[in-house]
């Protein structure tokens, strides 16, 4: 078990999570927590981040790609 000083910030109070609970959360800097009390306890989750278009684009890094038109055509008997 890991104790931790709970500390004034401002005008709150606020504790420090090691790096060993941050990788056992899978969290990283600027990823937000799920915070509940259940039975005077905090239990801490990951929240899922909301995928944006700007999310899914962020490393692209605009190279390009060739690509061709294909034209098929009905071998069989098939019905197009």
């Amino acid at each position: 078990m890991i104790q931790l000083p709970i500390k004034r910030w401002g005008n709150s109070h606020a504790i420090r999570l090691p790096k060993s609970i941050l990788e056992a959360l899978e969290a990283e800097k600027d990823d937000e927590l799920n915070v509940e009390v259940v039975n005077h306890s905090i239990v801490l989750t990951k929240a899922e981040k909301e995928l944006t278009f700007e999310g899914l684009f962020k490393d692209y890094s605009g190279e390009l790609f060739a690509s061709e038109i294909q034209t098929i055509f009905p071998e069989g008997n098939e019905k197009w």
